[in-house]
């Protein structure tokens, strides 16, 4: 019988990898948790918390600068850009304290610094150093992807890594790309007081949401002072004394903009390379890791979690499959990976959450009788009385299961299979949506549960009301 060090052994202590060495610890496995960096991931990091932190200062400034129309007259408005990272550091300091090295080494999980490679399927090297485990789970996160752009890693850029980094706020900013990463930043950094230009390939901006979302959004950074520039294709950077040159086609003819900085903001990918996957005999295809439905690789004692898995790079999923393995590991195999409902948020202001699928991507999928349901924010008392009317509430529905049941649809109507929300706080007005998808529940539960006035969560029970209007 084969003897390992570890019975577990994981490689990266962000949000996932941190999740599956606690539970497995706490299920009384032997844990090895490998970062050769810190722990906590690029969502305390450079991700989540500290780009929330600063949205969060952009929206203060914003207040105070449009507070005239509530009649709120603010005077001398500056930014202290200093007392902002300040803001940032210490709520990175706050929320990291469970991902800390004591923290770690209080849930009974060994902290191993360094650099980790594959031996072979159940031997890791960390330096001089090597480890063997039962089991094996790689959590090592995901690297921003960067455009074959003639001159652009000559000329320089940042990403959102560092660009949390800045010691002052840019003058003008040039931003690539157009997904949630580049609409937040160019409104942030906006709302701050640079000047910003927004470039993004594609017809529109958040184009993994509802077009009616981007249009709303890309009218609000409009509003706002943000150049948004769509079908715009970077041909060339070049570094200038004063920063960046940037050239880009649209609309037939070449421009240019000159910016002190330049941001690049066009996805991420999957960091695989670094362990060596291939000395363990795991399989590979185009860039990401071929896993099975419980997030196994070709090697069925190695699994992977988080970024590196590749789909959905947020930090929930990351939570969400950290535990799925833990428990696959304990032994309780009772489900499988799905992302069937998978929430997901842009923190621009308004916000834009969505889960499931939209209409069209539900009918291509065989659901029968798709239905959209929407209610403007201008019907919304509570968005109303706070001068927050851009966006909408809607709901995709379509044939459940209750249709086999005789009468149970025509009094229950029929399931949630998507919704995209675009309003204040729109994440948090996302979560009964998320519930009744995951139970499968007909939009009735929502509809028929009290909500107080004047809530934007009333506007959830508005818009799920409307199947059963008029009868």
């Amino acid at each position: 019988m084969t003897t390992f060090d570890y019975g577990l052994a994981v490689i990266g202590a962000g949000t996932a990898g941190l999740t599956v060495a606690r539970l497995a610890a706490k299920a009384g496995r032997r844990v090895a948790l490998i970062e050769r960096d810190r722990p906590g991931g690029d969502c305390l990091w450079t991700g989540c918390v500290p780009t929330k932190s600063l949205i969060q200062v952009a929206h203060v400034m914003h207040a105070a600068r449009t507070g005239a129309r509530f009649g709120v007259i603010v005077g001398d408005l500056r930014l202290d850009f200093a007392a902002a990272k300040a803001h940032v550091a210490a709520a990175q300091a706050a929320a990291g304290e469970v991902d800390s090295p004591a923290a770690i080494a209080g849930y009974g999980v060994e902290l191993v610094s360094g650099e980790a490679k594959f031996l072979d399927a159940h031997r890791i090297a960390i330096g001089d150093r090597q480890v063997t485990a039962e089991f094996i789970v790689i959590a090592t996160g995901s690297a921003p992807v960067t455009p074959d752009i003639p001159g652009l890693r000559e000329a320089g850029f940042d990403t959102n890594v560092e660009a949390l980094d800045w010691d002052s706020l840019p003058a003008t900013l040039g931003i690539i790309g157009g997904g949630p990463i580049g609409a937040e930043f160019a409104q942030a950094m906006g709302r701050l007081g640079a000047k910003v230009t927004l470039l993004h390939h594609g017809p529109c901006i958040l184009e993994r949401d509802d077009p009616k979302a981007s249009a709303v959004v890309m009218n609000v950074l409009n509003r706002e002072g943000i150049e948004v520039r769509t079908g715009a294709n970077v041909t060339r950077v070049d570094r200038t004394e004063a920063g960046r040159s940037v050239t880009y086609a649209h609309d037939g003819r070449d421009h240019t903009i000159e910016v002190e900085r330049l941001l690049v903001a066009t996805g991420r990918r999957p960091k695989i390379e670094s362990i060596d996957p291939a000395a363990a005999g795991i399989r590979v295809s185009g860039g990401k890791f071929v896993l099975d439905a419980e997030l196994r690789t070709s090697q069925p004692h190695i699994f992977v979690a988080g970024d590196a898995a590749g789909g959905h790079l947020f930090t929930h999923v990351a939570e969400a499959q950290g535990r799925l393995i833990a428990n696959i590991i304990a032994g309780k195999r009772f489900q499988k990976w799905s992302d069937r409902v998978i929430p997901r948020v842009t923190y621009t202001s308004p916000e834009v959450a969505s889960v499931g699928l939209q209409a069209d991507q539900a009918r291509k999928a065989g659901i029968r009788g798709v239905r959209t349901w929407e209610v403007p924010l201008s019907a919304v008392d509570r968005a109303i009385t706070m001068g927050e009317t851009d966006g909408f509430l809607q709901l995709v529905t379509g044939k459940g299961w209750n249709r086999f049941v005789p009468g149970l649809r025509k009094l229950m109507g029929d399931d949630i299979v998507g919704a995209c929300l675009v309003a204040p706080n729109a994440g948090d007005l996302l979560v009964p949506v998320v519930m009744a998808m995951r139970a499968r529940l007909p939009i009735a539960l929502v509809a028929w549960n009290m909500q107080a006035y004047p809530t934007l969560g009333l506007g959830i029970r508005q818009v799920a009301g409307l199947p059963f209007e008029g009868r």
